[in-house]
């Protein structure tokens, strides 16, 4: 669900990339990497699940001409084990980063959606660990450290479903910031039972995202 959501906003981008440009030859774009930093990780007993790069290719026709567009991201993923109680342990906290590229043309843009998106958008772009993420809800908002800059972290209450369907309700907190010449959008999931000492996690989590420039 999320990489197919992920490679829907970047075909938006390719989209908006092949009315603006009418440069000759291939057109490439790649963000620089982001993930969270060993110590982040060891505080908070998160476990590294995969690092990798997510490349979309498209071919766009206009004016006679056609255009080959590379997009490539980088997505990095995160998680740790929890006790349910009758659900048993799961790995139901989850933590995820996209450095994905502001995409700038000709002096035009940047034309990559997630410029504009909100947090409550934003909260659908990482999935992990869970089938399903519905009836998304704000609770509130708060400040936290990424990347060295102050960035307003969104809160979500939603209704989640585990791989394996076991229902269960959940806090997102989600946020974004401006990185070079990428976005870096960061996300965190976890059963909202887990809410004391999840939220202290994320906020170490988040001071600890680390972006190649």
């Amino acid at each position: 669900m999320r990489r197919k959501q992920l490679a829907a906003v970047t075909l938006v981008l390719l989209v908006g990339l092949a009315g603006c440009s009418m440069l000759s030859g291939p057109v490439t774009f790649s963000a620089n990497k982001a993930t969270v930093s060993d110590q982040a990780l060891s505080q908070t007993n998160y476990e590294e699940t995969s690092v990798h790069t997510q490349v979309i290719n498209r071919t766009f026709s206009a004016a006679g001409q056609s255009k080959n567009v590379t997009v490539t991201n980088w997505i990095a993923q995160y998680d740790r084990n929890v006790d349910l109680g009758p659900l048993g342990e799961k790995r139901a906290a989850v933590f995820s980063t996209v450095a994905t590229p502001q995409v700038k043309v000709l002096d035009q843009g940047p034309f990559n959606p997630v410029a504009d998106y909100s947090n409550e958008e934003l909260v659908m772009l990482l999935q992990q660990n869970y089938e399903s993420i519905d009836n998304v809800q704000h609770v509130d908002n708060y400040s936290a450290t990424m990347l060295g800059e102050e960035t307003t972290v969104g809160k979500f209450s939603a209704d989640a479903k585990l791989q394996g369907g076991q229902s269960v309700d959940v806090y997102v907190h989600v946020t974004k910031v401006e990185a070079g010449d990428d976005y870096v959008v960061a996300a965190a999931v976890y059963p909202q039972q887990m809410d004391d000492q999840e939220s202290q996690r994320v906020k170490t989590l988040l001071a600890g995202v680390q972006h190649e420039s």
